[in-house]
């Protein structure tokens, strides 16, 4: 009896296929999974980062929009570091490791699928990174004229204006533009009100949190519907707003038992994610968990919500608070929160 020769042989793999073949079928993966392809093989990385696929993507042509969220994990030692993920199929995938610490008081801002993380930390900082998360790659940018901390940004025409947040002394000049293609600053005429004034007509993901309602919330992210209400998590809880007024949003019992830490735009007419976690001392193990939830206005002050899904999207080993952490400030855990597309 011989041998089957074959026996020997290795089995046939993705890569033994047409080239053609290979980038078509990559194409049509979305990006959010290419970090975790790139660690297949060097020869994987290779062809995620090869213009053949990205010509192959533009053949396709699928755009792609997606929630980029930067989050405070444990807040301690271990991890001081902030980390950045991405929202697809109800699920976070985290992106390459930030190496900077930045905290609320930075300011974001997104054109395209670039993210911009400008200024801010525990001091005034003239800082200014980019994430691309077309490549999932993260470069420091010229740095701002002022030193900066909870500014105002915003994209006009092609450029990031920021406003404010520098020291009164600059007040005469305090804006500045930044253009992307000569990678510059320059100081700006725009006010602060004028980036206030487009950001309340215009933003889809954040919005300021009307003067009177903000002094009984910790929470800095908020969404902005189309009657001009602020949708906010407040002591856990889900809330609409108006400018002289608030109410608790109905319909979400089968969330209810649990404490909601944030609300964030989901890039769908007329819904929101809400955000909270879920600690196992025991284990010490931590479940973050996101609801999308459509939310119908019935009229004055009545605001009804509707879960469309609820899913554990990420779970990490750890306790985002120690016990001897008299600060349980649970509206420092979702840090910052923009939507990035792509071309193709």
């Amino acid at each position: 009896m011989t041998k089957n020769s074959s026996s020997s042989e290795s089995p046939p793999s993705f890569l033994s296929l047409p080239h053609d073949i290979v980038f078509n079928t990559l194409a049509r993966i979305s990006r959010t999974n290419y970090p975790v392809l790139s660690l297949v093989s060097k020869s994987f990385r290779s062809l995620l980062s090869s213009p053949e696929l990205e010509a192959a993507r533009s053949l396709i042509g699928r755009p792609e929009k997606y929630l980029h969220v930067c989050l405070n994990l444990n807040n301690n030692k271990n991890n001081p570091n902030p980390r950045w993920f991405i929202l697809s199929e109800r699920k976070l995938i985290p992106t390459p490791s930030f190496p900077y610490r930045h905290l609320n008081s930075s300011c974001l801002v997104s054109t395209g699928s670039e993210t911009y993380v400008i200024g801010g930390g525990l001091e005034r900082s003239k800082r200014v990174f980019l994430i691309d998360c077309k490549t999932h790659q993260w470069r420091e940018l010229p740095s701002m004229r002022l030193s900066r901390k909870e500014a105002v940004a915003e994209v006009m025409d092609g450029k990031i204006y920021v406003i404010g947040g520098c020291s009164s002394n600059y007040s005469k000049y305090n804006g500045e533009v930044y253009n992307p293609n000569t990678q510059t600053w320059e100081f700006a005429t725009a006010t602060k009100n004028d980036l206030l004034n487009r950001k309340s007509r215009y933003s889809s993901t954040r919005c300021f949190i009307p003067t009177d309602f903000s002094s009984s919330t910790k929470s800095s992210l908020s969404v902005l519907t189309d009657k001009q209400l602020w949708l906010v998590v407040q002591d856990g809880e889900l809330r609409c707003c108006g400018s002289c007024w608030w109410t608790l949003v109905t319909g979400l019992e089968a969330i209810s038992s649990n404490y909601l830490i944030s609300v964030t735009n989901s890039g769908q007419d007329k819904r929101v994610l809400v955000w909270w976690k879920t600690n196992y001392a025991e284990k010490c193990e931590t479940e973050i968990w996101c609801a999308q939830i459509l939310i119908k206005i019935w009229g004055y002050k009545s605001i009804q919500g509707f879960i469309e899904w609820s899913e554990n999207v990420f779970t990490y080993q750890g306790c985002h608070k120690s016990d001897d952490d008299d600060d349980d400030d649970d509206s420092e855990f979702l840090l910052h929160s923009a939507f990035v597309s792509h071309d193709y």
